[in-house]
């Protein structure tokens, strides 16, 4: 292994990058080899602090992974904690690892579905995603300089055989499925096609080459712009469904036979639908982000839905608070815990419901068609810079004044009546505001967004709004 730069100094290190769920900055601007080196060294001293001895450590398949990849071992290994490396994988492997090897922490570089140029570190202790005041106890340690040094050993383990193996004891598909699948460039390409081959299906595999470059479209499922091509492959095909993966695998979007985009708030229905009746009175957790279609769906199937604060970090924690069966967020990480360990997994889900899909007479299509979410938006970004998208924030939540309305501010404002909803909150991920709408009817949906706007409007009259 190529040693590489030394030490960062702790004041050249942004505190921007310290985010709620995970860290992530521009590679070789604040994410630079050496600030990597010093972020792996609190990780392993922070890890020892709770006896924690070895991490597992993996990689995506950003242009920058590798490099950053021997700066974070060398930075854990230099404070005493041995480092295990799973290599290049998707996210949802290296949460597998935490589940069935020797090893239940570790550390996977990767900026998910961010633009090229970033790149990032997600955290397990224990098989719990750190998040919020954990993620700022690596920042104090560097600012502190409370560094452990050592000397930590280094193995390499594969996962990728067993993670596919481990798929397809558990899920079986009644009926053969022609799928097309779009990774994106990014990492899963490396599995994807791999295993859902070995379900049985018939794959028709694009941009499954890795290329941390994304040349053919960002690696983002959620976009229907980003699965355009996807979609006219699967009408090429005459497939039956499309699958695609998000950068590092921890999402999924589909297309049904149709053409037609599917949204996580259906995906979930489906999920629902399907799950519930064996778990009668279980806890469904969903993110401020959802439809509330989603909410009503968990009752009339006898669970008990639970609203919460987006972020894979915080569903997960909600999730074991509440011992939920399923999860979900309107970005579509999707937890699944019934037949799986409860962690945000693309792979396993699409899995899931091409089981459920093989399993029925009806087309795709026609499945998804089943669940109206009334008239909705996409998710809506407004663009601000990064250090003011929180006091925006706070200033909407003082002037918000919506009679007659539920006000929940547990993650943003989330404004609810009785025939509709808006959402504004501050991206975890990105330099943005993120709005949200939903209604019976188009004409209400427009009345809504428009109180929306007025408030924001009256915080700052020159931010671009997209609606």
């Amino acid at each position: 292994m190529n040693q590489v730069a030394t030490q960062a100094d702790p004041e050249s290190i942004p505190a921007s990058i310290f985010r709620a769920y995970d860290i992530r900055g521009i590679a070789e601007q604040q994410l630079t080899t050496a600030s990597v080196k010093r972020i792996g060294q609190a990780i392993g001293s922070e890890a020892l602090d709770q006896n924690i001895t070895s991490l597992l450590v993996g990689y995506d398949g950003r242009l920058s992974s590798p490099t950053l990849s021997i700066a974070l071992i060398e930075g854990i290994q230099s404070s005493g904690c041995s480092v295990v490396s799973i290599g290049l994988v998707p996210t949802p492997l290296l949460y597998f690892a935490t589940y069935t090897t020797d090893y239940t922490s570790g550390v996977m570089l990767t900026a998910s579905h961010n633009p090229a140029n970033y790149n990032g570190l997600k955290i397990v202790f224990n098989q719990t995603s750190l998040a919020d005041n954990q993620i700022q106890t690596i920042r104090t340690r560097i600012e502190n300089d409370q560094l452990r040094t050592g000397r930590g050993g280094f193995a390499e383990l594969e996962v990728d055989r067993s993670y596919i193996d481990n798929i397809c004891g558990r899920v079986q598909l009644s009926k053969p499925l022609k799928i097309v699948i779009d990774c994106g460039n990014a990492v899963p390409g490396k599995i994807a096609p791999t295993l859902f081959q070995e379900l049985g299906c018939d794959v028709h595999p694009i941009f499954c080459e890795i290329d941390g470059s994304f040349p053919n479209h960002h690696p983002d499922p959620t976009v229907p712009e980003n699965l355009a091509a996807l979609a006219s492959t699967v009408l090429e095909k005459n497939a039956d469904i499309g699958v695609a993966l998000d950068g590092d695998g921890d999402r999924v979007g589909l297309i049904t036979n149709r053409g037609k985009f599917v949204d996580a708030d259906r995906m979930l229905m489906l999920l629902v639908q399907t799950i519930l009746p064996s778990y009668s009175g279980r806890a469904v957790v969903f993110d401020v982000k959802c439809s509330s279609k989603l909410g009503a769906l968990v009752e009339q199937f006898g669970g008990s839905p639970v609203m919460h604060r987006s972020g894979h970090s915080f569903m997960k924690q909600k999730m074991r608070e509440t011992n939920a069966i399923l999860g979900g967020e309107y970005a579509a990480h999707i937890f699944i815990k019934d037949d799986w360990f409860g962690f945000d997994d693309g792979l396993y889900v699409a899995a899931r419901l091409l089981k459920i899909i093989s399993e029925s007479s009806a087309s795709s299509d026609e499945i998804f068609d089943q669940f109206f979410t009334g008239f909705c938006t996409p998710e809506i970004k407004i663009e601000v810079p990064e250090e003011r998208k929180f006091s925006l924030m706070d200033r909407l939540l003082e002037l918000a004044n919506f009679p007659a309305a539920k006000l929940i501010t547990l993650d943003g404002l989330r404004v609810e009546y009785a025939d509709g909803w808006g959402l504004v909150r501050a991206s975890n991920t990105s330099p943005a505001l993120l709005l949200r709408f939903e209604a019976d009817s188009q004409e209400r949906m427009d009345e809504i967004q428009e109180k929306f706007r007025t408030l924001i409007l009256s915080v700052d009259k020159n931010l671009e709004i997209g609606f």
